[in-house]
């Protein structure tokens, strides 16, 4: 019986070492894969009203149906400076330019503000943790692949109307419990 048992195995062995030989040769020799893209570049809003760029507009899905954030740059080519100083949207009444600063203690705390500048020739970018639109009382749930119109007014007298689209959240969610609004939104 160990004979047999041999006599199976045997030829096996040499089989098994050619086709790994082969399989290494071959896949040394192909060219190196290109992985697919996972999806394609998201598409943000953006618009330009004179010397204003408005880009990268886009607000994330809102984890709270009544309050929704919007995130964009507002690029000033002027030699001028200006200021946002006034926001309305189609998904609420109620909007707020808003900024989060760093207290004392540390913690993040947000409030209203009247006007966020804009540099002449330079960028202001609303992002999580400083500048950025807060939309309140939400009537509509908003979900990912809708659209809210956003109104920004600006110092000089311009005004900019971008399509904003709804997006996933991507990272964690933002923190707006802190909101230090006198209106009593959240």
């Amino acid at each position: 019986m160990r004979s047999r048992t041999r006599t199976l195995f045997t030829p096996r062995l040499p089989l098994v070492s050619a086709l790994a030989l082969t399989l290494l040769a071959t896949s040394c020799a192909s060219e190196p894969e290109v992985p697919e893209p996972v999806a394609a570049a998201v598409e943000r809003g953006s618009t330009q009203s004179g010397a204003l760029l408005i880009e990268d507009a886009w607000m994330p899905e809102p984890a709270n149906p009544e309050v929704g954030v919007v995130y964009l740059a507002v690029t000033n080519t002027a030699a001028t400076a200006d200021a946002v100083t006034g926001v309305h949207t189609s998904a609420s009444p109620d909007a707020d330019l808003c900024n989060t600063e760093t207290t004392e203690s540390g913690a993040g705390a947000m409030r209203v503000v009247d006007e966020i500048p804009v540099p002449a020739g330079g960028t202001t970018t609303f992002v999580d943790g400083g500048y950025h639109v807060m939309v309140n009382d939400i009537p509509e749930p908003l979900a990912v692949g809708d659209a809210v119109t956003v109104t920004l007014t600006f110092a000089s007298g311009s005004e900019a109307e971008v399509e904003v689209p709804v997006q996933e959240m991507t990272g964690p969610a933002p923190d707006h419990s802190g909101h230090d609004d006198p209106h009593g939104h959240h």
